[in-house]
Order: structure tokens, then sequence, then C-alpha cells
């Protein structure tokens, strides 16, 4: 890279940056505060981050060839994490490209009822009688006539005796369990908070609890700004080992979005951070180390073992968010491998260990979740999925955000629902089922995953989804969902590529259930009930779920039940009580850990899996 710069200029933003030559488009563009999408982690294998040089002169890359034609290589198409600078010039960015923009996030849950609440935390108000020559003893044996023995850290033991006289001696302990983590002024029993999190891979949603009154004041929702590093765990494992500070990094951008969610919510009820006591976060293996800034490169090698199992109490200072500096930040138990602390909080909010007969439940993502409860005894294991159902490797894919297809139906034609009804510029996870199950039924794909070409269709498929099927310049059979209303925009397609992304997918997860039910000696029409947790679960339709093999079809209709965001309201209640964070802890050691990769059936059930069922 030369010391020579040159003026990027990005279109229709209207920002621009100078850089240095060699500075590739993606790098640019953060530069200019503008965040492409890059679910790869900008090694130019996703194909998300497409842009169009509009003015000036650069060289198409080997990925460049692999997404896009010769005529829209001649345009000025690239990949933005492949094309570097050498001149000045100008890229249109698609709002397609960007990352983050009004996506739907799933905060709230179908089991959060009501529960007894008995936080860790607690205050206490009193009264003190002042030192004197006849009652002399410490200030912390004065206080503790009053609110029982406890510990406390030197940095509150420091400021003790000018608070209690500053006070006189009248003012508010705050506890958790037996641990003094403040004194305070006056008499604050009333303001008591805790925040609980659903760190996810892509999503992280965050609770604003009245630790007093156990209810929600305010919920916030945001994209994890990991993603920039990678859409999968194994992306960012690598991410974070690659090099010394890298890990630092990963740690820091989810920290800082903590604190900016924090910030917001007290912003919105008129809380004072002061008064928010505990944090409490549940995600999966891979999010809680990097939340910790623990090294995970050992969750990317067999056999894939955590740096640690039980639940962590972290003080809030060291973990640099921003509540009461003496508060606490509660990391969930995480169950082994994979399988972390949405999982147990999962298990803890659908209270899945105490339901009556064979009950599974499936949090269908990048990572697929799976846990079984039969006579008394749970499994879990985790599945990798792959980013399909984010959009993620998917040529037209998008995440659930403004202008993805989220419901396509076939009749005589193609209907399709859109996100902010407006014109559709891609299609996210649940238009994909919706898709996928549609063609099978129309056998417009063969149960082997083969797009068939417009010569090889049934005769009974209607004319106008027959005329869909084309063949683009590479001979390459293609399924059009959408065609295009802007000249900058382009169709929205299905590619044969795009269906074995989709059968990876599902395989995993169907072998993934198959190998758990088969561990606990159930067969899938012993299924008693069926739970679909988490966001993308909450917006796919059972049917088509069903037909394409994401669900066990044995299992009825009736009996499939969408419980939300269970992660999040796990962690609520771990908040919310001693005895179900404690119940959280046992659920996390007492569940099987079934490693799929240890299996020797996993590799053939997946290859069986892949094929879509012959109805």
């Amino acid at each position: 890279m030369s010391d020579t710069q040159y003026r990027v200029t990005f279109q229709p933003q209207g920002t621009a940056v100078s850089v240095l030559a060699g500075t590739t488009i993606l790098e640019a563009a953060a530069g200019a505060g503008l965040v492409i999408d890059t679910p790869c982690g900008g090694v130019g294998t996703c194909g998300k981050c497409k842009i169009r040089i509009a003015r000036g002169e650069t060289d198409p890359s080997e990925a460049d060839h692999q997404f896009f034609s010769v005529e829209e290589l001649r345009d000025g198409w690239r990949l933005a994490c492949q094309t570097t600078v050498h001149c000045d010039i100008v890229v249109q960015v698609l709002a397609t490209s960007l990352f983050g923009a009004d996506h739907q996030i799933v905060n709230q849950s179908a089991v959060s009822g009501s529960r007894e609440v008995l936080p860790s935390i607690r205050k206490l108000y009193v009264e003190l009688a002042s030192p004197s020559l006849e009652d002399d003893v410490s200030d912390m044996v004065r206080l503790e006539r009053e609110i029982g023995p406890f510990e406390t850290d030197l940095s509150l033991l420091r400021r003790l005796p000018k608070r209690l006289r500053g006070f006189g001696f009248k003012g508010t302990a705050v506890l958790a369990d037996h641990r003094l983590l403040d004194f305070e002024d006056g008499d604050t029993t009333g303001r008591c908070y805790g925040v609980a999190f659903d760190l996810g891979t892509t999503t992280m949603v965050a609770s604003l609890l009245d630790l007093c009154s156990g209810q929600q004041m305010a919920v916030a929702s945001e994209l994890n700004p990991q993603v920039v590093f990678g859409d999968d765990v194994l992306a960012r494992i690598k991410h974070s080992s690659s090099c010394s500070h890298c890990l630092d990094e990963l740690r820091a951008v989810v920290v800082e979005e903590s604190s900016k969610m924090i910030r917001n919510l007290c912003e919105e009820v008129g809380v004072d951070s002061e008064h928010i006591y505990e944090v409490a976060y549940a995600g999966n293996t891979t999010m809680q180390h990097l939340l910790c800034g623990l090294d995970s490169s050992q969750l990317g090698e067999m056999p894939f073992a955590p740096a640690y199992s039980r639940g962590l109490l972290l003080s809030s200072r060291e973990m640099e968010i921003p509540i009461n500096p003496h508060g606490l930040v509660y990391v969930f138990p995480v169950i082994g491998g994979f399988v972390g602390g949405d999982t147990v909080a999962g298990i803890l909010a659908t209270e899945l260990d105490s339901t009556d007969g064979p009950v599974l439940m499936i949090d269908i993502g990048t990572n697929g979740e799976i846990v079984l409860s039969y006579n008394g005894e749970l499994w879990a294991a985790s599945t990798a999925a792959g980013p399909a159902f984010e959009g993620a490797r998917i040529s037209c894919g998008t995440r659930a955000s403004r202008g993805a297809i989220e419901k396509v139906a076939l009749d005589e034609d193609v209907q399709i629902g859109v996100i902010g009804n407006v014109q559709p510029m891609g299609i996210c996870g649940s238009g994909l089922v919706d898709l996928t199950a549609e063609l099978l039924r129309r056998r417009i794909v063969s149960p082997e995953g083969r797009l068939l070409h417009n010569t090889d269709l049934p005769a009974d498929v209607p004319q106008a989804l027959a005329d869909r099927v084309v063949t683009d310049d590479n001979e390459q059979t293609l399924f059009v969902v959408a065609q295009p209303e802007a000249a900058l925009q382009r169709p929205v397609v299905l590619t044969q590529r795009d269906i074995r992304e989709m059968q990876l997918g599902c395989g995993a997860i169907k072998a993934g259930i198959a190998i758990v039910l088969r561990n606990a000696g159930v067969r899938a029409s012993d299924l008693a009930a069926v739970f679909i947790a988490g966001g993308f679960g909450s917006f796919i339709r059972r049917s088509n779920a069903q037909r394409i093999g994401l669900i066990p079809s044995e299992v009825d209709h009736q009996n499939i039940h969408y419980v939300g965001n269970v992660s999040l309201s796990g962690a609520q209640w771990a908040l919310l009580s001693v005895e179900a964070r404690e119940r959280g802890e046992q659920l996390a050691r007492r569940t099987h850990h079934v490693e799929l990769s240890m299996s020797g059936d996993f590799q053939s059930e997946f290859a069986e899996a892949m094929m879509f069922a012959d109805e």
C-alpha cells in the first residue's frame, strides 16, 4: 500500500472519504460511516457486499467473476471486500448491501407468565445509632446489626465510613445475597433495577426490569455488531485468534452496544443507571466467551471444550458495563460445546423438564439448538445449520429487514409478502422456507433438490409459474420470484445453489433431531409437542417447515407451538428469582450434551436428511 491517497465518494449517501491506495471499498465505506453487510467476514465468499463503480477504474477479482456476469462486470459491479482503490472513484451502494436497516427482531416470549419475584438484589433502609464511647463497634458491625452478616469489596469499604457519617447514619443498603454492593443516601428502596440480555449471534435484545415488582419497564432490540466480523460463530472464533487485539475488538463492540442499549432504556423511562445493580446475559457458548473476553479458539477445535460451564458472577466495573459501579454481571451456565446459556435460559423459561410426554424444543438459526425432554431427563445438541436461514449464502438472500420477501405462496402465479410493503429487494429465511416448500409442492423442485429446467416441468404447472423458470448466461436454471422496478435493482431469484444451501441447513437440523431422539429412545411420532423458539422460528409457517424437514412431519399442527424469545425470558427470570437462577445451574449440569460431531450416525443421517420428502 503506497502513501498516495484517493477520494472515494459513496452514492446515493453523498459521503466521501480519502484513503490510501490499496484500501478496500469495504474499509473506505467504514471510514465514511457506512457499514456494508459482510456475513462472511470480508473474505469474498458470501457475495453480500455488492457495489457498483459508477466512475473510476477497478479490475474485477476472482470472487467478482463468481458472483457477476460478464455484462455486470463491464457495468462496474464488484464486491466491496475484494475491490481496492487505485484512483478517485464514485461508488453506488445498494440499500440491500448496507448492514442493519429496519430488521425484525423478536423481543417477546410466549411463556413469560406470573412468577414469584425474589431477586438476589435487595435494598434495606436503615437508621443506625451513631458511635459513642459506650458503643464504639466498627462501622461494619454497626451495619450488620441491622441487615445481618455481609461481605463487601475494598473499594466500598474505603468509602463506607464517610458515607455513613455524611448521611447521618441513615440510608439504604444494597445487597446481592449477603454481599453489600452499595450504601445510598435516604430511602431508595423503591428504585431497584436490572437488565436482561438475549445475546444472539445476529441480534441483541435487552429488557429493563423493576426488581421490586418484576415488571418489564422497557425493551430494546439491536443487531449484534459482531456480524461485520462474520455471520457465524466459527468465523468469529477464527477472527478472535487472528491477531493480538482481535479478541478485544470483538468484545469491545458488543460491550459498547450493550452500554448504548442500557443508556437508551434508562432515558426512555427516566431511570438512573446507578440504580441498575445487575445485568444477566444469555447467549450461545461462543457469544458468552467473546462477551467476557475469554479465549474461544478451543471452541473451533475438537472436542470443543468451553473455558467454563457454571454461571459467572462478574463485576460490572471489570466488565465495563455502565450500571452501578459495584453492580454485578451474571453470565449463564453452558451445557457443553456449542450448547450454551441461551439453551439453558430456554429450558428454564419453558419449564421444559416439567412437561408431560416427550417434548422437543428447536431454536432454528445459524446454530440450530435442539432440546428433548422425556421422563424427567433432558438431551441437548447444537448443529451448524449455516446462515442460509438468515439470508446469507443465498444469491438474493437478506435478513428480515425492510424490503425482504417474508412470505411466498404459489397458485396460478407467485404471491409474496414484503416487510414494509415496499418493492422487494431480497428474500429472508421465512420466505425461503415458504418458497422451497411451494416449489416442492408444485414439483418444480424434485425431492433430490433439483430445480427442474423449463422443458422438464410437470404438465399441470400453470404457465405463469413455468415462465418464471429461466436460464441465465451460464446456462444455470433460475426461478424468478420478483422482477425489479428500479434500474439499479436486480430480479429476486432462486438458484440451484440456493436450494442446496437450504438442503444443508434443513439436513443439519433434521439429522440433529433424529440423533437426539435416538439417544433418548424416542420416535418422532411419540412427540407430544414441539416448541419453536427464537426469532427466525417465530415467522415460519408450520406446514412449510414440516414440508422441507425443519420440523418432524409426524407431529400434528396443533402440537407445534411458537414460544418466542425464551432466551430473553430465561434471562429475566434469572434476575427476578434466586431460585430460578439456581434451577438454571442445575438444568445445565443435568442435561445430557449430545455432541453430534462425535456421533458415528451423523454423516449417514445428514446425507439422508438432505433429501426432501417425496409427497
